[in-house]
């Protein structure tokens, strides 16, 4: 998919800072396996596009746990 120079509105990017952040608080605090995969998933793609976008966020952090399989 390619930008066609469009950009994000101030609020836009917001919400999706405010969804990393909840998606993140999620993926260290479930305890189901297959929602687990899925909202790891969810981060790697909002990572991308926000990262297409030059949105400035809090990209690397520690992990918090490690699955056990």
């Amino acid at each position: 998919m390619t930008n066609v120079s469009s950009s994000l509105t101030a609020e836009q990017e917001l919400y999706l800072i405010e969804s990393y952040r909840t998606l993140t608080h999620l993926a260290d605090t479930v305890q189901v396996p297959a929602v687990l995969a899925s909202v790891r998933a969810c981060l790697a793609e909002l990572r991308l596009a926000l990262d297409g976008q030059a949105v400035d966020f809090d990209y690397y952090r520690e992990p918090t746990r490690v699955l056990v399989a």
